[in-house]
C-alpha cells in the first residue's frame, strides 16, 4: 500500500487519490510519504528520496503515471525516473455498441487506470447506444448513454488528465439503428446509410451535435468504414450507378462541411480508400493519384490493423498511407473480441511491432481498439496489459516487458504471465504462429451437443488441456483482488468445456457402436453433469456483465445460454426415447461429421479453426430473418 501526504503544491489532488483508492492500493495519511508536484514542458520526472516524493508532469495524466511509478517503487528508497512521450496523442477505444454498455462505475474505474498508465485519450464507440433527442428510435432499448452521462464521464476523465473522444459513425455499421421504420429512408442497404439524401445529414448533424454538446474536445471520430452497401441498394434504385470512391468522397465532404460548423478536428477510418482502390482490406497496389486527389485533406485518415504479424508490413502500410495528403494515425488492437476469452498474447506481440513502425515513421497519435464483436462477452479489464503496453511503448522504457509486468501488477495484484493463463483456454495446441480468432473457447462452448458442427476440430487432448486451465484460473481467482471474478469466470467456463469439447464425438462413436450402457451412461449422468457446470459458469459470467456493464444485451445470453440448455436437455431426452424404443434412430447422430472450414479430412493444419458467430456456431439451419 502506498501512502502519501500531499503537501501545498499537490493538494487539489486529494480528491482524485481518494477516488483511485477504490481500485489500486494508494491511501492518504499524515504518516505517509510527502508528496509534492509541479507542471513542466519536458515530459515526466519522478523523484523520491528521504521520505519525501516529487512529481513534475508535462501532460495532466502524467501525475498519476506518476503515483503509478511511486506505487512500482513503494519497497525502494530512492527513485530517480524521467520520461518523455512519442507519441502525442495515446489511448484506446471502448466499444459500447455490441451490446455491452460499461456502467458508470466501470467507466470512470478505466478512466482512473488510463491515467496511472498515462494514456490521455479515450474514444467511445458508440453507433447508436447515445442519446440524441430529435430521434427517440436512435438507440432505442439499447441503455446507451444520456447526453448527461456522456457529460458526466467527460468531467471525471478531465480531472484525471483524460479526454473523452467521442467515435461514431456516419456512413455504416448502423443496422440496429437503420432497423426501424422510421429510419428506413435514409438507409441505402444492410447498415449503410443513404447518402446524398438530405435526411441522411440531417440525423447525422442531430448526432454530431449531441455528442458536442457533452465533451470539451474537437476531436471526433466520425468512422466510415467497411462501407460495403455503399451505392449498392436504394441509393442505386434512385440515382443510378456512380463510382464508389467518388461517392464515398462526396459523402465525406458532407459531413466533413458540418464538423466544420462546430469546429471539429474529424478523423475517419481508412479502410474504405483501399477497398475501393484495390478491393481488398489494405490491399496493395500503385496508388492512383487522381484518385488521392479526390480525397479531402482536412480529415485525419485513421490505419487500423490488429493481425499483421510483421514489422514489415506496418511499415509498407503506413508508407502507403503518407501518399495521402492528410494526417495519419495508428489503431491497434486490444483483442478482446473472438470471445469470452481475450486474445492479450497475440495482441502484446503484435503491438510492438506496429508501435515501432509507428515511430520510425513518425506517427504521433495511437490508440488500441477493444472491439466486442458478436456479444462483447470478454472484460475490458482482461485486456489491461495491453492497454498498459501502448503506454510503455510511448514513453520508451528500456525494458518494456519489465515495466508492463510491474505496472499491471501494481494495480490489479497479477503479473502479465497470469493475465496471459486466460488466453490458454483458446490455446488448445502448440502451433505458431498465433492466430488472435482462433477460439474454441467460444465455439466448443455453443456448438451443439446432437449437430457436431465442429467435431472434427477436437483431438484427444483436449479434455485434458481445459482441466489444466480450469485448475490454474481457478486458483488465480481465489485471491481477494479486485478483478478475480475475470479469472473465475473463465475458470468456470474451462471447467464446463473440459466435459462439453468431446462430449458430442463420445456420443456419436457410442450410437455408431450401438453401444447403449454408454449412450445411458451420457444421457443420464454425463448431461446432467454439464447442465450443471454450465449454471455454474452462467452465474459467473453474468456477475462479470452486470459488475461491468448495463443491463442491455445480457438478454442475447440469456437467450444463447439458455438455447444451449435446452438443446442438451433436447439430446438428453432424444438419446432415451431411442434407448427406450420410442424411436428407431437418432437423425442428427447419423450424419458423418465434416470440417467446419471445408477442409480436406486429414489435412495437415492445426486442429483449431475460429467463427465468432453464435448463429453460425450454434446450427446449420435458419436462423436469421430469412
Amino acid at each position: 500500500m502506498l501512502t502519501l501526504k500531499l503537501d501545498a503544491s499537490s493538494s487539489q489532488y486529494a480528491p482524485q487519490i481518494e477516488l483511485l483508492s477504490a481500485i489500486v492500493p494508494v491511501r492518504l495519511a499524515d504518516d505517509g510519504l510527502t508528496l509534492s508536484c509541479e507542471a513542466g514542458n519536458d515530459g515526466m520526472t519522478v523523484m523520491k528520496q528521504d521520505g519525501h516524493a516529487h512529481i513534475v508532469f508535462e501532460k495532466p495524466c502524467e501525475f498519476f503515471r506518476g503515483i503509478l511509478t511511486l506505487m512500482e517503487h513503494e519497497a525502494d528508497d530512492t527513485v530517480s525516473l524521467h520520461e518523455k512521450a512519442q507519441f502525442a496523442f495515446n489511448g484506446h477505444m471502448i466499444d459500447n455498441s455490441r451490446n455491452a454498455v460499461l456502467n458508470m462505475k466501470t467507466a470512470k474505474e478505466v478512466i482512473m487506470y488510463s491515467a496511472l498508465m498515462g494514456l490521455d485519450n479515450i474514444l467511445l464507440y458508440n453507433e447508436e447506444t447515445f442519446e440524441v433527442p430529435e430521434h427517440p428510435y436512435f438507440g432505442y432499448m439499447r441503455m446507451g448513454y444520456t447526453k448527461k452521462d456522456v457529460r458526466e464521464l467527460n468531467d471525471f476523465a478531465k480531472q484525471f488528465g483524460v479526454t473523452i473522444v467521442p467515435c461514431i459513425q456516419t456512413l455504416a455499421h448502423l443496422a440496429q439503428t437503420l432497423r426501424w421504420a422510421c429510419h428506413r429512408d435514409i438507409c441505402d442497404a444492410g447498415d449503410t446509410l443513404l447518402v446524398e439524401e438530405e435526411k441522411t445529414y440531417t440525423l447525422i448533424e442531430d448526432v454530431i451535435r449531441s455528442w458536442h454538446d457533452c465533451v470539451d474536445t474537437a476531436v471526433f471520430h466520425i468512422g466510415m468504414d467497411e462501407a460495403y452497401y455503399l451505392g449498392r441498394g436504394q441509393y442505386l434504385n434512385k440515382h443510378g450507378y456512380k463510382p464508389h470512391f467518388e461517392l464515398m468522397c462526396n459523402h465525406l465532404r458532407r459531413v466533413l462541411d458540418i464538423c466544420k460548423k462546430y469546429d471539429l478536428k474529424p478523423m475517419i477510418w481508412s479502410d474504405m480508400f483501399f477497398n475501393l482502390m484495390f478491393g481488398g482490406l489494405y490491399a496493395d497496389g500503385e496508388l492512383d493519384q487522381n484518385l488521392l486527389d479526390l480525397v479531402p485533406k482536412d480529415v485525419t485518415l485513421v490505419y487500423w490493423d490488429y493481425y499483421s504479424t510483421s514489422y514489415d508490413l506496418y511499415d509498407k502500410r503506413i508508407k502507403s498511407h503518407l501518399q495521402f495528403d492528410n494526417k495519419i494515425a495508428f489503431a491497434g488492437g486490444a483483442w478482446k473480441w473472438s470471445s469470452i476469452v481475450p486474445s492479450t498474447d497475440h495482441s502484446m506481440n503484435v503491438t510492438k511491432l506496429a508501435l515501432d513502425a509507428c515511430r520510425a515513421n513518425g506517427i504521433d497519435t495511437v490508440f488500441a481498439t477493444e472491439w466486442g464483436d458478436n456479444g462483447g462477452e470478454a472484460s475490458i479489464y482482461s485486456i489491461l496489459p495491453v492497454l498498459s503496453l501502448f503506454a510503455e511503448e510511448s514513453y520508451g522504457t528500456d525494458d518494456v516487458d519489465a515495466r508492463v509486468n510491474n505496472a499491471v501488477l501494481a494495480m490489479t495484484g497479477y503479473t502479465t504471465e497470469e493475465f496471459l493463463k486466460m488466453c490458454d483456454i483458446n490455446r488448445t495446441t502448440k502451433v505458431e504462429p498465433i492466430v488472435p480468432h482462433t477460439n474454441p473457447g467460444k465455439y466448443l462452448f455453443f456448438q451443439d451437443v446432437l449437430m457436431g458442427l465442429f467435431d472434427c476440430h477436437v483431438n484427444e487432448t483436449f479434455p485434458a488441456h481445459f482441466a489444466q486451465c480450469e485448475r490454474t484460473l481457478a486458483a488465480l481467482a481465489s485471491r481477494d483482488l479486485p478483478v478475480s471474478y475475470v479469472f473465475d469466470t473463465l475458470a468456470k467456463l474451462a471447467h464446463v468445456l473440459e466435459v462439453k469439447c468431446d462430449i458430442g464425438i463420445r456420443l456419436k462413436a457410442a450410437y455408431d457402436k450401438n453401444d447403449r450402457e454408454a449412450l445411458a451412461k451420457m444421457a443420464n449422468e454425463e448431461f446432467d453433469e454439464l447442465l450443471c457446470r454450465i449454471e455454474s459458469f452462467y452465474h459467473a459470467f453474468r456477475t462479470q456483465w452486470y459488475n461491468e456493464n448495463r443491463p442491455g444485451g445480457f438478454d442475447v445470453q440469456d437467450l444463447r445460454i439458455g438455447g444451449l440448455k435446452q438443446r442438451i436437455v433436447t439430446a438428453k431426452d432424444t438419446v432415451n426415447a431411442y434407448l427406450a424404443g420410442d424411436i428407431d434412430r437418432i437423425e442428427e447422430l447419423e450424419i458423418e461429421r465434416l470440417p467446419f472450414d471445408c477442409r480436406t479430412p486429414g489435412e495437415d493444419k492445426d486442429v483449431n479453426v475460429d467463427c465468432n458467430f453464435w448463429n453460425y456456431i450454434s446450427t446449420p439451419n435458419v436462423n436469421t430473418q430469412y
